[in-house]
């Protein structure tokens, strides 16, 4: 028996949240590559004390008599490409990991912000599936700043007023055709009481009456 896969439902908040981590993932990783790039081009350098002697003989354009008395050794500043070559994976590998730490983080966060955001959409759909032809008078009257969700609430608390408005308008109508078409069908009604109760009543005198 094939076992199905229940994806999770593609909600608004779902793609809202996986908007915010992609963005992040996206900007960061650009972000890192300009860091790494950056520290790729600089020069990795350590110093390192060669003695004085060994200074002078790898020189031509510094003689002994030129350095300082007493000077014995001096500090130098190397440049070691292996040690740049391991530091710039270690940062790539952290990178990394810093990355993809903070894309799922930002989803979740995402996630949280965009239910906050949605909150007055839930509303909007609650009240709209709580609302009948019996209780058209409710309303959603959506508090807070006046953006989309308030303009949505409002529209929508418009609709209501003109259902309610036309269903009184029916319901008034359907009282007065009511009353007004009681009274001829009571005269109708009794008129063929009277004429089916005559015992006497003929055919001409049934026909007349009715």
């Amino acid at each position: 028996m094939a076992v199905r896969l229940h994806l999770p439902r593609r909600t608004i908040r779902l793609r809202l949240a996986v908007l915010y981590g992609g963005l992040f993932f996206i900007s960061g990783a650009i972000l890192l590559a300009l860091i790494y790039a950056a520290v790729a081009n600089t020069h990795h350098a350590y110093t390192q004390v060669v003695p004085a002697p060994l200074i002078v003989s790898r020189s031509s354009q510094a003689p002994a008599a030129q350095l300082p008395p007493g000077v014995r050794s001096i500090h130098v500043s190397i440049i070691d490409s292996h040690q740049r070559i391991a530091d710039l994976q270690v940062l790539a590998i952290v990178s990394v990991i810093a990355l993809a730490v903070m894309a799922v983080v930002s989803m979740g966060l995402g996630w949280l912000i965009a239910g906050r955001v949605l909150r007055p959409l839930r509303t909007i759909t609650t009240t709209a599936r709580d609302i009948s032809a019996t209780n058209l008078h409710r309303r959603l009257a959506l508090e807070g700043p006046n953006d989309e969700f308030k303009e949505l609430g409002d529209t929508f608390d418009g609709l209501l007023g003109r259902l309610e408005q036309s269903f009184q308008s029916q319901r008034q109508f359907v009282a007065n055709a009511s009353h007004e078409l009681r009274t001829p069908l009571a005269r109708l009604k009794t008129l063929a009481q009277v004429a089916l109760s005559d015992p006497d009543a003929s055919i001409e005198s049934l026909r007349a009456a009715h």
